[in-house]
């Protein structure tokens, strides 16, 4: 165990880098085995959408994370940019205008990015990994967008996501990540100012992409999800001490990429969406509320999928779930009945490699929009709702 704060100052380094080890997505599960989605027409529901570029020249960016970071009413957000090393902030001018500025110039490989108040001291923070640089970053908001880089770890093997939550339920909010080439499921102890402890939950998990948080069994503790690369959908069981077990869902999810933890039929337990890439699938995972999970196809033509989130999408009270696949450059909105029935709701399949998807009122009407980050197509996209 060991107390990890660095705390430094931003250089600026711009230089090309390698790809992230994504890996090509093959073809679909067998028709068979699926569902077959419902599709709705898609012109018909995409015009709801006002589709608008907000930010270009971002080159091979995974996601974004968007919050009011300067503490003036509008929603900014900040993005990653693998190809040059960028963590980059965008500050709303108003009118649906952003202004862009260098947050961290030298985060070598930086991919994943996401947000929460690490400190609590009421104000969003930033944090984001260098995959190339096998290193977790903290960005301390001051309020006003000013942002202090506080380095966690600089030994994460492939650091591959992050995300901010208090696992041991202490006042305090820690990290929770996956390391890709590590095989690893780590999370961090926030003892509070800049110090954190690394702890390690597995090291078994084969290209571990994602790690997210939910209290999976209804105990009252917060368990941990994930998905790797290698074949597995599993989740680790919070003994209340932060002790884990490992339990696995799905042995032969070939190329699991994502995964989102939502009650998906209203049962009152927790249930599991998921991106499959090579089987080319958006999933869910029903939990019958004894520790077993089924498994169910929404949809089996998500070539390269990458990406699911389950959000309220429209309100209506049940648990949709939005999709990115990147091959075939499509963006979807499954719409949940509430009973675990979808009907697809294509957003747009002309965006150029979507990655991040992340859900968030951009402009404050109460109605939810649409970022996305289109890794090739070196953009960030909004889908504004009229």
């Amino acid at each position: 165990m060991f107390a990890l704060a660095l705390l430094l100052f931003f250089s600026a380094g711009v230089s090309l880098a390698q790809q992230s080890g994504d890996d090509e997505a093959t073809p679909s599960v067998p028709a068979s085995d699926a569902a077959t989605p419902e599709s709705a027409p898609a012109d018909a529901d995409a015009a709801g959408f006002t589709k608008q570029v907000v930010a270009t020249n971002v080159k091979k960016t995974h996601a974004t994370a968007a919050a009011d970071y300067d503490s003036d009413g509008d929603i900014d957000f900040a993005v990653t940019d693998y190809r040059n090393h960028l963590v980059l902030y965008y500050r709303n001018k108003g009118g649906n205008q952003f202004e862009r500025t260098v947050l961290d110039g030298n985060l070598k490989g930086a991919y994943p990015i996401g947000l929460g108040d690490v400190n609590k001291d009421g104000k969003m923070d930033i944090v984001a990994a260098g995959y190339l640089a096998d290193t977790f970053v903290w960005y301390r908001n001051d309020g006003k967008g000013n942002f202090t880089r506080i380095v966690i770890d600089n030994h994460a093997n492939g650091a591959h996501s992050i995300v901010v939550v208090d696992l041991d339920k202490d006042g305090d909010n820690d990290l929770v990540t996956s390391w890709q080439d590590g095989n690893t499921i780590a999370w961090y102890e926030n003892s509070g100012g800049s110090n954190f402890t690394r702890r390690i939950v597995d090291t078994k998990s084969t290209k571990a992409k994602r790690a997210e948080v939910a209290d999976m069994n209804g105990d009252g503790d917060l368990d941990i999800v994930s998905a790797s690369f290698g074949g597995q959908v599993s989740w680790f069981e919070n003994n209340g001490n932060e002790q884990f077990t490992k339990h696995v869902i799905d042995a032969a999810a070939r190329g699991a990429y994502y995964v989102s933890p939502a009650d998906v039929d209203k049962d009152g337990d927790m249930d599991l969406y998921a991106a499959i890439r090579r089987e080319s699938a958006i999933v869910w995972y029903r939990n019958d509320g004894g520790g077993n999970f089924s498994y169910h196809v929404i949809d089996n033509k998500a070539h390269g999928a990458r990406t699911v989130l389950g959000v309220d999408f429209d309100k209506d009270g049940d648990m949709d779930v939005l999709a990115a696949s990147v091959d075939n450059d499509t963006v979807a909105w499954h719409r949940n009945d509430g009973k675990g029935n979808f009907t697809r709701v294509v957003l747009d399949t002309k965006i150029d490699g979507p990655y991040g998807l992340e859900v968030v009122d951009i402009n404050k009407d109460n109605k939810l929009d649409l970022l996305v980050a289109a890794n090739m197509g070196a953009q960030v996209v909004l889908y504004r709702r009229n």
